[in-house]
């Protein structure tokens, strides 16, 4: 019988350009993904920030068919012609507007057990997003941000734009300092090669709140003072490291 849900051919076309290996791959793989992961929960309730043409939207509605789960996406733009459906529900609204948001979808309220970022990409307001958002994910849920993958807008690379490079390198610092202000809260994963993906993984319980982030220090780029700095702490350095059999990894 053929398979009757919404975007499937959508769906099939993210599935080719993922095995064919081409430049488009990655940022398919990426799609998919969210579609996996509606997919594994046919019943539960997600939450998109950021809709515009609705790419991720009618991936993720895509997994949702056949179950009760409920997709709500938020944009400040009138996306509602950008999904559809019995498992889909469209806010208008500023994505950090959490009162808002659920007064119009309340099932929010119950629990969210993934919350996919792509909304405004300035650090503030995914700053403010994180903050009202992550309490309300369940133990064991997911915050997936979009657009942390600076590379490929580097000079000379495939989307070569100055401005995005310097927007996902800012939303990776700022998503990375917030991870190491809470490693007893997260876990994280990376997906490179397109946009990039950051994929928190709640690990603290539901109602629980993040600390705020305390910033990393800046990046040491001189060799030579870097060695000296290590001499000086009593740290040695990797030498030979082809011949070494078996490495401890400090816990």
């Amino acid at each position: 019988m053929k398979n009757t849900a919404p975007y499937q051919e959508y769906v099939e076309r993210l599935e080719a350009l993922r095995d064919a290996q081409c430049e488009e791959a990655s940022a398919a793989d990426q799609l998919l993904s969210l579609r996996d992961a509606t997919l594994a929960k046919p019943n539960g309730t997600f939450l998109e920030l950021g809709t515009w043409r609705g790419q991720a939207t009618k991936a993720m509605l895509n997994g949702l068919h056949g179950g009760d789960g409920l997709l709500v996406s938020v944009d400040i733009e009138d996306c509602s012609d950008a999904g559809g459906g019995e498992n889909w529900q469209f806010v208008q609204s500023d994505s950090k507007d959490a009162n808002a948001i659920v007064a119009a979808a309340p099932r929010l309220n119950e629990g969210i057990d993934l919350v996919y970022v792509d909304g405004m990409h300035t650090v503030a307001q995914v700053y403010a997003e994180i903050m009202a958002w992550f309490p309300k994910v369940r133990q064991g849920g997911q915050i997936v941000f979009d657009d942390v993958d600076p590379v490929p807008y580097m000079y000379g690379h495939r989307k070569d734009s100055a401005r995005k490079e310097m927007v996902n390198r800012a939303l990776r610092q700022l998503i990375s300092e917030m991870f190491y202000s809470n490693l007893d809260s997260l876990r994280m994963e990376l997906k490179m090669g397109s946009t990039g993906l950051a994929i928190w993984t709640k690990t603290s319980e539901f109602g629980s709140h993040l600390r705020p982030y305390t910033p990393m220090s800046p990046p040491r780029l001189d060799g030579q003072l870097s060695d000296l700095h290590d001499q000086l702490r009593g740290h040695s350095a990797y030498k030979n490291c082809d011949a070494i059999q078996s490495v401890m990894i400090p816990i």
